[in-house]
């Protein structure tokens, strides 16, 4: 009887560990420690989560005390280490392009650039963008905010909790590990809901700002510098109603002025009965329609009229025109939800922002005054406007600080945000702190020369933590493979624990002939597979210094049940499900050892009970494929046609070869249960019998990827 604790065990090859294990041996307890990152999917824990012979304990690794406490807990005997983050889609961010600014969410920025420079996948599913432009991220430095180039754009998979953090500072949704910035400029763990750190100061380089703007609307031409909707018949110049297209002086003053007054109480309409387009801005100051209806002069030669009502806030400013409408809702959005600052303010002169703020100010906010402090107070529940407030004040050297407003009671109703301009904070503070489920994949980026980003609400300060974990930055990996290894060695030296390495042959580098055999110099390529080594030289020196019972296996890819579809052989197989092209990377010679999971659990299961203490074994079939005749295999057990193979650029570093020499393994009697064609066909099955696990997977999101990845691309 073994009480065992597998590390990683909801990922791909430890989940099918644990299905062995509590299959095989009846007497056996199986906790699974995971920290249910991008691998970890508790889906793939789900036939025995009412075993009880099973228990499920989420944490890290590397955290020594967590290790230590699951071990006296659960009584464990025996580690098998499988282990090998971010925000969320919609997080706002404020981006510097060439000679512009603008806010987009993490996941339009990585569409937007992945689009337009590719995207690649590392071995851990990690997607990655390099944008290889002048694209800035608004980043901390020297005590304020300073743009700073992006280097790299990524993303994963995640299902699990995400924590919102609300504060009058500001607002972020982002992963429990993720680490944001203190109010002491300390890194800290998001989940701790520490005081956060935000920018409000921002280095502004204001020689750049422009003081006229160019107005380019979707699908509208300009003649003779002037805008022309077509009408509804198809005509382009209905009445001959125009919006001009280059605006200067106290022309763009007037339409920065017309459009505050606009994304504060204005809304865009389209009459389906009459087929009429409209633009409303309500006040209660008729003075102040009055402005704005000359202001609009300036800029178009539509006429407004002001209806005059009796209640409060009820006069109305009415457009009926089809351009101004196409101007409105294409520069701020139509309905309050998804109102905007227009992204062409940020880089005008300061007269201008501070025109539209003056204006945004009259329509929807007010002035508080308390003792000796005014506050200047605005409100919506449009969160990228309420982003770009803030952006805006920070520009114009203005203070803030927030409020949010929740409306439980009412379940169509969205959260209200506001804003107060203050000279002097009330230094107590309210950290709101709350989980949130979540599915979808959370990004990152990588900032030139610091380790932080402004994200969300208020630009607070977070930092990045996944990179492209495979080439650039080894931070991780070293955690998790070198650290964490350490801290797992350490529990099985001093409970006396029996301990198995999960390996893989990427620690012998490419094979260009022959096979790796253990006693090999280990000649990893990448910072992945250097942690990897790492952790194997750790194991081997406990062994010797501090005679650890371990062992370790070094694997070759594997194929089977519950492997994520990024990855080669479930992504083709799923794709040509879905009729989708399979991508080939360069020719598609690359060869590799692909084994049946099961077969390389049954061996790790072997090497556990039978192996010799302080020993490696290679674990593969010995037999080689061509990654285009596997994908070409794939086609024809599912009937599919080879016009779906599509070849696309070969990854950066992408190795020709790997090989593993197995005779040390076959030694101890073991051999593979499946050839490569029985091993792929069962993979092929389970996933045409299985589209529960993998379809969430494809949907939203993923299929948006694979669309503009393989589809648009044709």
């Amino acid at each position: 009887m073994r009480n065992l604790l597998i590390t990683g065990g909801a990922g791909f090859i430890g989940s099918n560990f644990v299905r062995l294990v509590l299959q095989k041996y009846p007497d056996d307890r199986v906790i699974v420690y995971d920290k249910l990152t991008y691998a970890g999917n508790l889906d793939n824990l789900r036939d025995f989560s009412q075993d009880a012979r099973f228990a499920f304990v989420r944490d890290d690794i590397a955290d020594a005390a967590a290790v230590e406490r699951a071990v006296r807990e659960h009584k464990i005997d025996t580690v098998v280490n499988f282990a090998a983050e971010s925000i969320a889609a919609d997080t706002f961010l404020p981006i510097h392009y060439g000679h512009g600014i603008k806010l987009v969410t993490a996941r339009e920025l990585f569409a937007a650039y992945g689009d337009k420079r590719g995207i690649e996948t590392d071995m851990n599913g990690v997607e990655i963008v390099r944008p290889e432009l002048p694209l800035c991220a608004l980043s901390f430095h020297n005590g304020m905010g300073q743009w700073r180039r992006i280097t790299h754009i990524t993303r994963h998979p995640y299902k699990g909790k995400v924590v919102q953090l609300r504060q009058k500072w500001g607002s972020v949704i982002v992963t429990p590990n993720h680490s944001v910035y203190n109010a002491h400029a300390q890194l800290v763990a998001a989940e701790t809901n520490p005081e956060l750190l935000a920018i409000r100061k921002i280095n502004v380089d204001r020689t750049r700002h422009r003081d006229c703007l160019e107005i380019h609307l979707p699908e509208i031409k300009s003649v003779d510098g002037l805008l022309y909707a077509p009408t509804s018949d198809g005509r382009s110049r209905s009445r001959d109603v125009y919006v001009r297209q280059s605006l200067a002086g106290e022309a763009l003053l007037a339409l920065m002025r017309f459009l505050g007054a606009y994304v504060a109480e204005g809304n865009a309409l389209y009459n389906k009965a009459n087929g009429g387009w409209q633009v409303c801005i309500a006040n209660s100051d008729i003075e102040f329609l009055e402005q704005v209806q000359h202001d609009a002069a300036l800029i178009t030669n539509t006429a407004g009229s002001i209806t005059r009502r009796a209640l409060p806030n009820a006069h109305q400013l009415v457009f009926s025109s089809h351009i101004l409408y196409l101007l409105v809702t294409a520069l701020c959005g139509a309905h309050s939800y998804e109102k905007q600052v227009p992204d062409a303010l940020y880089t005008l002169q300061d007269e201008y922002k501070r025109a539209f703020f003056d204006s945004y100010l009259r329509g929807d906010g007010n002035t508080e005054i308390y003792k000796t402090v005014q506050a200047q107070r605005m409100t919506t529940n449009s969160p990228k406007l309420i982003t770009g407030l803030g952006l805006l004040a920070s520009l114009l050297g203005l203070d803030y600080s927030l409020s949010y407003r929740e409306f439980d009671h009412h379940e169509n109703w969205r959260t209200a945000y506001s804003l107060k301009v203050v000279s002097i904070y009330d230094p107590r503070i309210e950290c709101q702190c709350r989980e949130l489920d979540y599915d979808d994949f959370v990004y990152d980026l990588t900032v030139e020369g610091t380790h932080n980003f402004a994200a969300g609400i208020g630009n607070i300060v977070v930092h990045n933590t996944h990179v492209d974990r495979s080439i650039l930055d080894a931070d991780a990996f070293i955690k998790t493979d070198v650290y964490g290894t350490y801290v797992l060695l350490e529990a099985a030296k001093k409970f006396g624990l029996r301990f198995h390495q999960v390996g893989t042959d990427e620690v012998y580098g490419a094979v260009l002939s022959g096979a790796s055999k253990e006693t090999d110099a280990l000649l990893p390529c990448s910072p992945y597979a250097a942690s990897k080594a790492g952790g194997d030289l750790l194991i081997h020196a406990y062994v010797v210094t501090h005679n650890v019972q371990a062992t370790l296996t070094r694997g070759a890819n594997n194929i089977g049940p519950y492997q994520y579809p990024e990855k080669a052989v479930p992504l083709f197989i799923t794709n040509a499900l879905d009729d989708l092209p399979l991508p080939i990377y360069g020719d598609g010679m690359q060869m590799r050892d692909y084994q049946y999971v099961g077969d390389h659990c049954e061996a790790i299961d072997l090497v556990l009970r039978h192996g010799k203490i302080g020993e490696t074994y290679n674990v593969g079939t010995g037999s080689e494929v061509h990654n285009i005749d596997m994908a070409r295999l794939i086609l024809k057990m599912l009937k599919k046609p080879e016009t779906l193979l599509q070849h696309v650029a070969d990854r950066a570093g992408h190795d020709r070869r790997y090989s593993l020499d197995v005779m040390k393994l076959r030694g101890l009697g073991w051999e593979p249960a499946h050839s490569f064609e029985e091993a792929l066909e069962k993979t092929v099955t389970w996933y045409v019998e299985n589209e529960w696990w993998w379809r969430k997977l494809k949907t939203g999101e993923y299929a948006e990827y694979y669309r503009k990845q393989y589809v648009e691309r044709q």
